[in-house]
């Protein structure tokens, strides 16, 4: 990360990452933070975020080309499906919240 946006960008990804489980944050920082991202990327405003809108998600906190990146976009895709609790393809701020994937279940 450089150039003039390199604090905004290393921000953004520390809060991506806390909300997919691979950082440790507080359980009021994230509920506050699903309400934020999914306020922001809920494309279709139906209060969750489907695949797509999760693949705008990483690809706004992850931007650029090449194989590394498209491995860690990837892979913070997959923790955020990961919290699909009920498989039903969306994630909701709840499930968001929970700070870790579930287990047995999802897409």
């Amino acid at each position: 990360m450089t150039g003039p946006n390199w604090a905004r960008q290393a921000i953004a990804l520390a809060g991506i990452l806390s909300l997919c489980g691979c950082a440790i944050s507080g359980a009021a920082l994230l509920q506050a933070g699903g309400n934020a991202v999914i306020g922001r990327f809920d494309a279709d405003k139906d209060g969750a975020l489907d695949g797509a809108e999760l693949a705008a998600l990483v690809a706004a906190a992850v931007p650029g080309e090449g194989a590394p990146l498209d491995l860690l976009r990837a892979g913070l895709l997959a923790g955020y499906m990961a919290r699909d609790c009920d498989a039903d393809g969306r994630v909701t701020p709840a499930e968001l919240a929970t700070g870790q994937a579930c287990v047995g279940t999802g897409p």
